[in-house]
């Protein structure tokens, strides 16, 4: 038998004040174990890290007010906010 890759699901978070218009599309399943020992490690760029695996895409801004090449160019505000809406976005999906 073949295994094949599930088909996970993602959840799209819009980005509160001021960064309105701010969306990124985030892992919702399939999430390496990995990722969640480094969101909890304490270590901020091992954090950082972690999050910029969640996030599948995005259309943040940088400092100079261009499109964020990587997640980790974004304001690190966004990025809390980030985290926190897909949090709450997670745990509010219905089970499958």
């Amino acid at each position: 038998m073949t295994q094949q890759k599930p088909d996970f699901r993602t959840v799209e978070v819009a980005l509160s004040a001021p960064f309105d218009g701010w969306k990124a599309t985030m892992k919702a399943e399939g999430v390496p174990a990995r990722v969640f020992i480094e969101l909890q490690s304490g270590n901020v760029e091992r954090s950082l890290s972690a999050v910029e695996r969640l996030i599948l895409s995005h259309n943040f801004l940088d400092e100079t007010g261009q499109p964020a090449k990587s997640v980790l160019d974004a304001p690190m505000d966004a990025l809390t906010d980030a985290i926190t809406k897909w949090s709450d976005a997670v745990a509010a999906l219905p089970p499958r």
